[in-house]
């Protein structure tokens, strides 16, 4: 029975290329794209000011749920650095707020498990 192993070879096509820099440098590289600086407001005390993506969900934006089981939609995705060499980790909890470009922000939900970046959801405060 023939090998499809054997004929396209044993390595993922694009591992060359897909290796070529730490993930955590590529979060960096998208962040970088389209940067915007926030100061995040938590318990009332400014933060230091953070380097973030921000992106805004319009018509798919993300449901999420409390953990008192109140449920809502995200507005905007925003993307951290995590696990950089040289930068520091982005720092968001859940109930940050901020504001840029003349909008008011809260963290609803800070999705766990990603060792590259940290990814967020806001919705925009009234």
């Amino acid at each position: 029975m023939p090998d499809i192993d054997g004929w396209a070879g044993n390595e993922f096509p694009l591992s060359a290329w897909s290796d070529d820099a730490d993930q955590g440098v590529d979060t960096a590289r998208l962040i970088a794209d389209k940067s915007t600086s926030i100061t995040v407001i938590r318990a009332g005390v400014a933060q230091t000011a953070q380097t973030v993506r921000l992106e805004f969900l319009t018509g798919a934006r993300r449901e999420y749920q409390t953990e008192a089981g109140q449920t809502g939609q995200a507005d905007v995705l925003v993307l951290g650095y995590k696990g950089h060499p040289s930068l520091t980790d982005t720092d968001l909890q859940r109930g940050d707020r901020f504001a840029t470009g003349g909008q008011s922000y809260e963290i609803v939900m800070v999705a766990p498990g990603f060792n590259d970046s940290l990814q967020a959801y806001a919705r925009v405060r009234a």
